[in-house]
């Protein structure tokens, strides 16, 4: 089962860490991207949300993307507060 609190918190915790050092959030959701680009080619999707995932991200366009990291940008900003 996925621990979804602590994915949360963690996320919240790596964005805080990007405001520390400056980074703004257009480079954050950047990284998502990227990270995200790399991870489905690097890891096997053994369960079906992770298959899911993994052919949403590959049909997604570049704009798309980049609409999925900023959602996941403000979901993280979420356990900030």
């Amino acid at each position: 089962m996925v621990d979804v609190q602590g994915f949360k918190q963690r996320l919240a915790s790596r964005i805080t860490e990007g405001k520390e050092h400056g980074i703004p959030d257009g480079v954050m959701a950047e990284g998502i991207v990227n990270l995200a680009d790399i991870a489905v080619h690097l890891f096997s999707a053994d369960k079906p949300e992770e298959r899911l995932m993994k052919e949403l991200w590959e049909v997604s366009t570049e704009d798309e993307k980049k609409v999925l990291a900023n959602v996941l940008l403000r979901y993280g900003k979420q356990g900030l507060h």
